[in-house]
């Protein structure tokens, strides 16, 4: 029995088995995997006639009816969050904690904001989301720099700053062990406020979150153009209703072309639809209706209609529908395939709609479609490297299948390329993050590539997922590691009875709340699982609430039902350190070193226990790595040994036995 406990360390060993050239010239590799961008961010210009795009970190422009995009940017540092100026000749952007500007011709960058980043989560301790004041120079950003979420205004010459109002408040409410839950130590908003101004410039909306009022409240400000001040105090429009598991309750607040009504996401209904009220005060009023899944909402000029994100036909598809505000028959923009669309933009005209698409076989790529259906919807971008296109990848297929209490679970499934019926195969289930995420039919390229590998992938949505409703979202409140391990294990099973995978050659694989329930399938389903990797995940909630940023404690702590002491039957559950000994497979564990979401202090502790009940286990964690990994070596090297593991324990790679000195070089490099 082997185990390892090193730093980061560059699979060699692995690199060279997985690189050597292969008979079928079709093979994507590792590399092809990190290539894979994608057309992200696209805002358009005020005029209509291109976008600002994000390439490489850089802030490129690209006409609106497609081509070869120019870079406006080449100096140090990823940029993000572009905004245009209202007669389109600047562009305001984020980068290295500071809001910037260039000119839309080019030239140096101009920095506005500039001083030490704040204490707590680095994500949101800087300043960030810069928004273009549509009737001035004022440039509204948010700011984590006090140790909390604050909104700013900036000159567009960096001459003057304003502060506007604080986005969140808190007491000092202790844990019952007296450690100081929510001191600015641990502070870092992730929770989008969503402001947003108004089309005349005069006002602003935004969304405040407290302890007691943790779904939000709406809330208006009243700006002065000339001073770039608030005229008065923020009042109230809109406080949510309390979610007991935790979530984002008040989502992306849009206004009408005449400032008079505005379009958010509530979950009122049991489910995200659109409301609408007016801005000058009264109860919302629900737009859509039906047991599906509506969100960000996005004006047409005219005032008249809604294009919404939908996923009302298929719960693991989004389309672009347009919804008449007068609540006439809504109709889908484009009819197309399976996939996934979003960020729906109107051309100034009304008669274009430009949206990003992604399906199981295409990076995203930004779509343009006619609003009348007068013209075919067609990509702008193309992004996929051509590899993809000549390895032999099918579309994956979604599948459905029961829990232990007959609970329907729906996932994406990914047969190996080649399949033959009647062949059992090695198989890995891919649990998602959140645990309010949801696997959809989008672009995944580790699946895909586990695919041409040779393993049957499943993408359950287990209890928790978002995408089917608020009272399935909500299944997993105070039964962490409860409920969804049955549906990861009922998934398995499903594997397993349909003839495709070989009982003996599972394994479970996720990040972040993924990695928490790999540490739980491996200790409540020992004998089901061969292998399990398991990266930046919880093992034990109430250490994890006790250093975690301040809005996940709050969330995990309303979810949970209480602390520790108030109930510690449900922290139980979710502690995975007290059943360690119960563990059979062995384990690869990947941690950055500088996680604000799942502090690294999570791994340290199940290592240690893995050690102490003499556990089979590997553990690398990754430098200058917060949540995930974002560094192309840190990616690469993550995947070999992710591939290298999995070879060694469900398919000997190559024909190497799983005692071939091969493979322990791969896993234990000097």
């Amino acid at each position: 029995m082997r185990t390892r406990s090193t730093v980061f360390a560059v699979f060699f060993a692995a690199s060279v088995l997985h690189s050597q050239p292969r008979v079928d010239t079709n093979r994507i590799t590792l590399e092809d995997l990190v290539s894979v961008g994608g057309a992200g961010v696209h805002a358009l210009s005020p005029d209509g006639k291109q976008f600002a795009t994000i390439q490489d970190g850089q802030i490129a422009l690209m006409p609106v009816e497609g081509g070869f995009a120019r870079l406006l940017t080449t100096t140090p540092g990823g940029k993000s969050e572009v905004s245009w100026s209202p007669d389109g000749k600047k562009l305001a952007f984020a980068s290295a904690g500071g809001i910037w500007v260039v000119d839309a011709e080019g030239g140096q960058p101009l920095r506005l904001t500039d001083g030490a980043v704040g204490p707590g989560d680095p994500r949101g301790a800087g300043d960030r989301a810069p928004r273009w004041n549509p009737k001035s120079n004022w440039i509204l950003y948010e700011s984590g720099r006090s140790g909390h979420n604050q909104l700013f205004v900036v000159s567009g010459d960096g001459a003057s700053t304003n502060f506007l109002a604080s986005t969140e408040i808190y007491d000092d409410r202790k844990y019952s062990s007296g450690k100081p839950q929510f001191d600015d130590a641990v502070s870092g908003d992730r929770f989008d406020p969503s402001p947003a101004w108004s089309p005349d410039g005069t006002r602003l909306a935004y969304t405040e979150r407290s302890r007691e009022f943790f779904q939000g409240k709406l809330k208006v400000i009243d700006f002065d153009l000339a001073t770039g001040r608030a005229k008065s105090a923020p009042r109230e429009l809109y406080t949510a209703k309390p979610d007991p598991g935790g979530a984002w309750a008040i989502d992306h607040v849009a206004w009408s072309p005449d400032g008079k009504t505005l379009a958010i996401v509530l979950q009122d209904s049991g489910w995200d639809k659109v409301y609408i009220f007016p801005t000058a005060g009264g109860a919302p009023k629900q737009l859509t209706k039906g047991e599906f899944e509506d969100l960000t909402p996005a004006w047409s000029p005219d005032g008249k209609s809604l294009a919404v994100v939908s996923n009302r036909n298929i719960p693991e598809e989004r389309h672009i529908w347009i919804v008449p505000v007068d609540g006439s028959a809504a109709r889908q923009l484009a009819d197309l395939p399976e996939g996934v669309e979003g960020n729906p933009q109107w051309s100034p005209d009304g008669a274009k709609i430009y949206f990003t698409r992604s399906t199981p076989l295409e990076s995203p790529d930004v779509w343009v479609a006619s609003t009348s259906g007068s013209a075919s919807p067609r990509a702008l971008t193309h992004t996929l490297p051509l590899n993809f296109e000549h390895a032999g990848f099918k579309m994956p297929e979604r599948v459905h299948f029961k829990s232990k209490d007959g609970l329907e679970i729906a996932g994406i499934l990914y047969k190996p390329v080649g399949y033959q019926p009647g062949t059992r195969y090695p198989a890995v289930l891919s649990a998602h993050g959140g645990p309010e995420g949801q696997d959809a039919m989008t672009f995944s390229a580790w699946p895909m590539f586990l695919a041409q590998e040779g393993y049957v992938v499943l993408l359950p949505n287990f209890r928790g997922s978002t995408g089917y409703g608020e009272k399935f979202r909500n299944l997993n409140v105070r039964d962490s590691g409860g409920g969804e391990i049955d549906d990861v294990g009922a998934g398995a099973q499903y594997l397993i009875d349909q003839g495709l995978a070989d009982p003996k050659r599972i394994a479970i694989s996720g990040g972040s709340h993924g990695g928490t329930v790999v540490a739980n399938a491996v200790t409540k389903l020992p004998d089901m699982f061969a292998a399990g990797v398991e990266m930046f995940g919880v093992v034990d909630r109430a250490t994890y609430n006790e250093r975690t940023n301040r809005n996940s404690a709050i969330r995990w702590e309303i979810k949970m039902g209480g602390t520790p002491d108030e109930v510690p039957a449900v922290y139980r559950k979710a502690n995975v350190l007290l059943d360690v000994q119960k563990i059979k497979a062995p384990l690869l564990i990947l941690h950055g070193q500088e996680d604000p979401q799942v502090p690294p202090y999570e791994s340290v502790q199940f290592v240690a226990a893995l050690k102490k009940y003499n556990k089979v286990f590997w553990y690398f964690t990754y430098p200058r790595e917060g949540h995930g990994f974002r560094e192309r070596e840190h990616r690469l090297d993550a995947w070999r040994k992710e591939l290298a593991f999995l070879d060694k324990f469900l398919q000997p790679a190559y024909g190497h036995s799983v005692t071939s000195t091969a493979d322990d070089a791969i896993l234990n490099p000097k």
